[in-house]
């Protein structure tokens, strides 16, 4: 299973983009889904209304027992990706990262 971290924010025309500041992304993706991992999840955070502004943790194949969570590795099992949101308020970010 590929997982990486990618950090994103909301879209401007979100309802998200009021609420929350920014996101740690944690992508799960069965190989094969697709040639290049960050390119497919960067494609499905944009519809789902989020922009990838930066890469937390490089994409690395890892077994469900090095899993950050197996119940999340479990599901992109069943759906071939998943995404976990680890979101912030707008309220906790700094006048330099603020959206």
């Amino acid at each position: 299973m590929w997982v990486f971290v990618l950090e994103a924010r909301p879209l401007p025309d979100t309802p998200d983009f009021s609420q929350f500041g920014g996101a740690h992304v944690l992508c799960y993706q069965m190989p094969g889904l697709s040639e290049d991992p960050m390119r497919h999840a960067s494609d499905f955070l944009r519809q789902a209304g989020w922009q990838v502004i930066g890469v937390e943790e490089e994409p690395e194949q890892i077994t469900r027992e090095e899993a950050p969570d197996e119940d999340h590795f479990d599901q992109a099992l069943l759906d071939d990706e998943a995404y976990i949101f680890h979101q912030w308020p707008v309220e906790d970010m700094d006048d330099e990262t603020r959206h």
